[in-house]
């Protein structure tokens, strides 16, 4: 298990800038944690951002939250949806907002990456270990660094390509060989920066790591389980928007298996059957 000592950061960082987390995300998350909270209050904060509010309510009527019929208003979202999943939308459209940019690949970056997070969040109603919020959480965030290092480096998306292509050697060694830093750095430290649980701050640090899943590695379970997670959703998200993107999936599906106790026969057999939803709820929408 990777660790990061405090002196290494600035060295890490390498002139790359990490946004803040929004005061919005604070105030939200303070209300909808507190016993009474006021689902008029959560609304009129979300509201008060009209391209946040818009972007909540599309992600709410997509195939991944929609429950059929369509919501018109943050307030038909919380009590369709419930405080939490509405949360998870905010952090989804704030992310994008502070990391966008507008080009094609990160278009399709961002729908890759709502679509990880809403896939971890079912699967982690099928197999055991975290919380459908935190699996939900970590499947948005643990490439958070990819659009970070596109804006800082103009070749970036050739790294990227050679990442994915590269089978040899983990992916992220691949980033360090030629920028010096990698995303799994970058996003531990945006998690961090954002107040994100330790276990997701650092699964996002090691979620390239397969030899995590050796016994004695020092991370959680619960860090173990969302890393493995999110290589299963990569791989149905991947499928699903043929992205085509198989070389993690080839590096660490056996010990994703082996982690969950499963044969690598039974993965598939869930990875189908969670496309096959996905296919069903597209063409319903």
């Amino acid at each position: 298990m990777r660790t990061i000592d405090e002196t290494e950061v600035s060295k890490l960082l390498r002139g790359v800038e990490i946004p803040p987390c929004p005061a919005v995300l604070a105030a939200l998350a303070q209300e909808m944690h507190r016993p009474d909270a006021s689902s008029t209050k959560v609304a009129r904060l979300i509201s008060q951002d009209v391209g946040l509010a818009a972007g909540v309510i599309k992600c709410a009527n997509s195939p991944l939250f929609s429950t059929g019929s369509k919501v018109g208003s943050i307030g038909e979202a919380l009590g369709r949806l419930g405080f939490n999943n509405v949360l998870n939308l905010v952090v989804n459209e704030l992310l994008r907002k502070n990391l966008s940019q507008s080009n094609h690949a990160m278009d399709r970056f961002w729908d890759s990456a709502t679509y990880c997070a809403g896939v971890c969040a079912k699967l982690a109603e099928i197999l055991p270990g975290t919380s459908r919020d935190t699996a939900y959480t970590f499947g948005l965030f643990h490439d958070c660094g990819i659009p970070i290092l596109m804006r800082r480096y103009p070749d970036y998306k050739k790294t990227l390509g050679e990442a994915n292509r590269r089978i040899d050697l983990p992916f992220t060694a691949i980033e360090d060989e030629i920028h010096g830093t990698n995303h799994a750095v970058i996003g531990y430290l945006m998690a961090r920066n954002w107040g994100l649980p330790e276990t997701v701050s650092s699964a996002i640090l090691s979620h390239h790591d397969f030899s995590v899943f050796n016994d004695g590695s020092g991370l959680s379970d619960e860090s173990c389980t969302l890393i493995a997670l999110a290589l299963l959703s990569e791989r149905i998200v991947g499928t699903f928007l043929r992205l085509n993107e198989d070389g993690e999936w080839e590096k660490g599906k056996g010990a994703v298996a082996g982690f969950f106790g499963l044969t690598e026969t039974d993965l598939n057999d869930i990875v189908d059957d969670l496309l096959f939803k996905l296919d069903s709820a597209r063409k319903a929408a």
